[in-house]
């Protein structure tokens, strides 16, 4: 917006960069208000425009107060004067409306999810105290002292959309470009995970404080298999760097190994944090199995290891290839001048196995032109093959070893596997669990 590039430029003390002064906050009483522990968003587009600004307030902060497990939202601004009492000049703009700005994302039937007092949002949190996961329980785990739960839901209901509308309310601030799911296509499939602890009543019941969740969409894969797609999937700020992202995603993998209509699993458009966390499961999970054995590994990738990783950890084709390039980086020498050189031939054939047309390709195209038009193809073809090769020769000296490869290979070796087993455990109880589902 015009108005939004005027106003980033001109640097105002009423210009407010929506990324430092929202704070989200969860709550399970109105007594943590005030001393609850404020994470900022990672991204405010959907709300403040492309510019991610706030404009109108000195002194500014946003303070979003969710309920910890119902996630119902109570907003509260803070700030030391408003534009308008005090630059006449600038009444030509406005001073934001926050609240309506994020009413305006809010699901269009869950309005009453956000409440305007302190006395209404008490009444939820009140409520709150009987709150109960929606779902099937299909895992436990600890991490840090703290006990969670993953709970599997594949029917929709009303209560539980308006609650995955709530959670998905809170996506926008951490996932790009996110949306509210089609409720109503009966394909989707949700994981939540919640951290679960004694209920101060001392009644022996629990209460739940959400962590996170995954968004599966289960596509079609002939004959008579899915495909499901990982289309969102967030851990909330105060549970990472704890290894419980890694147990969340290992948990959902073992669940969807334990289905035998799943022919594999791929992600959607994967943001760099998740493909990382998705190497990290990946490769410690096939580092289990023989065909992913180091001596195996330098004898190049196989048929056998794509295979396994498919038909036992529902790792797709292309992920497969990936996992082995960087186990395969793990036990390579790369300080071996011949190590090193194979490792990255190796990578080199990979690149430029898709340029490559097999002998019967060009027989075809050589059969369907004449000779004219067969050197006009020919000279076009080696323009293109010469001008993708340059960039995959810049490739290759750039990112041969990729980056992420290096700091996955070394999160291999310095940190421990956070779930306490893989899908693929070791020992002659391999057959027996993977038949079973998760605890």
């Amino acid at each position: 917006m015009e108005q939004d590039n005027i106003l980033a430029a001109s640097g105002s003390r009423f210009v407010s960069d929506a990324l430092d002064v929202v704070w989200i906050r969860f709550v399970s009483d109105l007594d943590s208000l005030n001393d609850s522990e404020g994470f900022h968003p990672e991204f405010a587009h959907q709300h403040f425009g492309d510019n991610e600004t706030i404009y109108g307030y000195d002194d500014l902060a946003v303070n979003l107060y969710y309920s910890d497990a119902s996630l119902f939202l109570y907003p509260e601004l803070s700030y030391s004067t408003v534009v308008s009492s005090v630059e006449k000049d600038m009444k030509l703009f406005k001073e934001d409306d926050v609240i309506k700005k994020l009413k305006n994302q809010l699901p269009s039937d869950q309005m009453n999810m956000m409440v305007d007092t302190k006395e209404q949002f008490q009444v939820l949190l009140a409520k709150q105290k009987n709150f109960k996961p929606f779902g099937e329980l299909i895992t436990k785990f600890t991490a840090k002292e703290k006990c969670f739960e993953l709970y599997k839901i594949t029917e929709s209901s009303p209560d539980f959309d308006n609650f995955l509308g709530r959670v998905q309310s809170l996506a926008l601030w951490y996932i790009d470009a996110a949306q509210y799911t089609d409720n109503t296509d009966p394909l989707w499939m949700h994981y939540f995970l919640f951290e679960s602890k004694a209920n101060d009543a001392g009644d022996g019941s629990r209460a739940y404080s959400f962590a996170g969740y995954a968004s599966l969409y289960r596509f079609y894969a002939y004959p008579e298999r899915i495909r499901p797609r990982v289309a969102q999937i967030m851990l909330l700020p105060q549970f990472r760097k704890s290894g419980i992202g890694a147990k969340l995603l290992n948990a959902v993998y073992k669940d969807l190994c334990s289905m035998k209509e799943v022919l594999d699993v791929t992600a959607e458009d994967p943001a760099d944090n998740f493909v990382f966390l998705r190497d990290y499961v990946d490769c410690i999970n096939c580092s289990k199995l023989s065909e992913f054995a180091p001596e195996k590994l330098k004898g190049g990738f196989t048929s056998e290891m794509r295979d396994a990783a498919q038909n036992k950890l529902k790792i797709n084709k292309r992920q497969s290839r990936r996992v082995y390039e960087i186990l395969r980086l793990r036990c390579t020498n790369m300080k071996n001048p011949v190590d090193a050189k194979a490792y990255r031939l190796d990578v080199k054939r990979r690149l430029e196995a898709p340029m490559r047309r097999n002998e019967r390709d060009w027989k075809k195209i050589q059969r369907a032109l004449d000779d004219n038009e067969y050197a006009q193809f020919l000279t076009l073809w080696l323009y293109f093959l010469a001008w993708t090769l340059a960039i995959n020769v810049g490739e290759i000296i750039a990112e041969v070893p990729k980056p992420n490869y290096v700091e996955v290979s070394k999160l291999l070796v310095s940190l421990p596997f956070y779930p306490s087993e893989g899908l693929i455990p070791r020992g002659p109880a391999r057959q027996r669990r993977l038949s079973t589902s998760p605890p």
